[in-house]
């Protein structure tokens, strides 16, 4: 036997629901559920609409259609930003042996630290 086999079942549930809620706010909660069941079939049907075959054309035909140089152009190559990189890395490398001498070990090298512990006999 099922809870909403018996009419009775129903009534004391919707009693309970009045009675935890109360009577002004189930029409606007049952509104506010039904605009979203709504909204969610209309976003079901739309997803159901769509046919992948026909979007992956639409994207074959928008590449097909843009002219080669101007997708060339639009982002350098790899090969094109690894000779700018390794033109700035040699710019950089005459400033610094043309302009300073160096002096002691560079900053980056590591630098000996002793540890310091607090010890309390």
């Amino acid at each position: 036997m099922g809870l909403f086999d018996n009419p009775w079942h129903i009534l004391i549930v919707l009693l309970v629901l009045v009675l935890l809620f109360g009577s002004a706010k189930l029409p606007k909660a049952a509104k506010s559920m039904g605009e979203a069941m709504r909204i969610f079939k209309k976003e079901a049907q739309k997803l159901g609409d769509d046919d992948p075959q026909q979007t992956a054309q639409a994207q074959v035909t928008q590449q097909q259609d843009a002219p080669p140089q101007q997708i060339a152009t639009g982002q350098p190559t790899a090969q094109q930003q690894m000779a700018a990189l390794q033109e700035q890395l040699d710019d950089l490398k005459r400033q610094q042996t043309g302009a300073q001498p160096p002096q002691g070990p560079p900053a980056s090298a590591p630098r000996p630290e002793t540890q310091h512990t607090n010890q309390s006999s």
